[in-house]
């Protein structure tokens, strides 16, 4: 099986300048989608970069974008990048190993599990976690935003999707996580870390945790005026891509699954959201006014809160201007010919999803945050906006990840007020193991109304 896409070259893609390993490594840490749109205008829509130790070869622009999506499936996997992690699950049947129909069949059993719909029956409950964190807060306090943003997110997903909080077990979630996306994903730490105690025991306690959840299901069933159904009981009444039944360590690692997703990508974007909230006070006082005039109607369910058009343009514009996954890092299966370079199989490649985000073709003055570009009615063509990457593999709790970003933000916006510490401050972006504004990113509170 082969694809091809202009005439096919001999010669090796260009690699971005400087010292080998170290500028690349500097810069993908810092900023990665500034310095993959930069590779993208001087060497073109295929060259190569090094993160970690590994030797990528991307692929950006619009092309890459609508391949990814139409046509990526059949030459690429992801198994080499996410296999490690689903044997530290214990399960063969984590959605981002899969490909092609048992992709397909995992992807039907969980969708309505990872909806927006799936928020509804827990809406008040969302709303609370928010203020309750809010009321923790008081006029003064300088609050660390990425790890505040974790905690509220994990309990989020967790109550939506497996009927139980975190709570201080959230620690035990995230150290597992770095370790297992920074050893066996992106593979910039080296084997040896996960032989430390402390691994061990977080993830002996994610298990437990994971444990517990189905204990919860098996004792006490949906029914009406009881529990809401949800993902987990979707998936212990399915049955494997093969017909067969789920084993224990699959039902475990499912339980567990919907923490380990929303850590980092929708809580990297959470906290962006607030930086540009805080950042821009006219925005801040725009999207807090639409917020009062929708909470003041009364407590607010799922659907009104489609009512906040500004608020949701300022977040498609931060999903937009800061994406958590502006590049998706996959291995080619079968060989394939793109932009005259041709792939042969066992090439990593990463595909460079969010350059067009950085367009000027696509979004004039590209670098300012400006909501109102999503208030004209006009989209960019297809393929352009892709914050959740794109093709079968596209997020399957986009829906969801927005519901929540929206839900969060104007619960913030309600209960608290808070500012940058220097208006001046301009966000450092990391990439641990993903995009986000960096544990030193901090905003101040400035009051907490009721």
């Amino acid at each position: 099986m082969t694809r091809t896409l202009d005439i096919p070259t001999s010669t090796r893609p260009p690699r971005m300048p400087g010292i080998p390993y170290l500028t690349d490594n500097v810069n993908m840490l810092n900023d990665p989608l500034r310095y993959l749109v930069q590779g993208y205008r001087e060497l073109g829509p295929v060259f190569r970069v090094c993160m970690g130790f590994t030797e990528y070869t991307v692929l950006a622009g619009l092309e890459a974008n609508l391949f990814l999506q139409r046509e990526a499936e059949q030459y690429l996997t992801s198994e080499t990048l996410f296999g490690g992690m689903a044997r530290q699950l214990n399960t063969d049947m984590l959605l981002t190993v899969l490909d092609g129909e048992p992709h397909r069949h995992m992807r039907k059993l969980m969708r309505p599990g990872f909806s927006r719909s799936a928020i509804g029956p827990h809406i008040d409950k969302v709303i609370g976690i928010v203020r309750e964190y809010a009321e923790s807060l008081k006029p003064g306090d300088e609050i660390a935003v990425f790890d505040s943003m974790r905690r509220l997110i994990c309990n989020a997903i967790g109550l939506i999707t497996t009927g139980i909080k975190p709570g201080d077990r959230y620690q035990d979630v995230l150290t597992f996580l770095s370790g297992a996306m920074n050893v066996e994903v992106v593979k910039v730490w080296p084997r040896v870390l996960l032989s430390r105690p402390s691994w061990k025991q977080a993830k002996a306690n994610m298990f437990a945790l994971g444990k517990e959840i189905l204990e919860l299901h098996r004792t006490d069933p949906p029914r009406e005026g009881g529990r809401t159904p949800d993902m987990i009981d979707d998936l212990m009444a399915a049955v494997r891509p093969d017909g067969g039944p789920f084993t224990e360590d699959d039902l475990i690692a499912f339980a567990v699954g919907p923490y380990i997703a929303g850590i980092d990508t929708l809580s990297s974007t959470l906290a962006f959201f607030v930086y540009t909230i805080a950042k821009h006070p006219a925005v801040n006082a725009r999207a807090k006014a639409e917020v009062d005039a929708l909470f003041d109607a009364g407590m607010p369910d799922l659907n009104d809160f489609r009512k906040l058009e500004f608020l949701h343009a300022a977040a498609i514009e931060t999903l937009r201007r800061y994406p958590a996954t502006p590049f998706t890092p996959r291995t080619v299966k079968h060989p394939f010919t793109f932009a005259g370079y041709d792939f042969a199989v066992g090439t990593e490649v990463m595909f460079a999803n969010g350059v067009t985000h950085l367009l000027d073709e696509y979004y004039p003055d590209p670098l300012t945050f400006d909501p109102e570009r999503h208030l004209t009615g006009e989209a960019p063509p297809p393929g352009v906006f892709a914050p959740y990457t794109l093709g079968p593999h596209t997020c399957l709790g986009a829906g969801m990840a927005e519901g929540l970003m929206l839900i969060t933000m104007a619960g913030l916006l309600r209960y608290t007020a808070f500012e940058l510490p220097n208006p001046d401050y301009t966000v450092k972006i990391r990439t641990m193991p993903l995009p986000n504004p960096g544990q030193s990113f901090r905003v101040k509170v400035v009051n907490t109304p009721a």
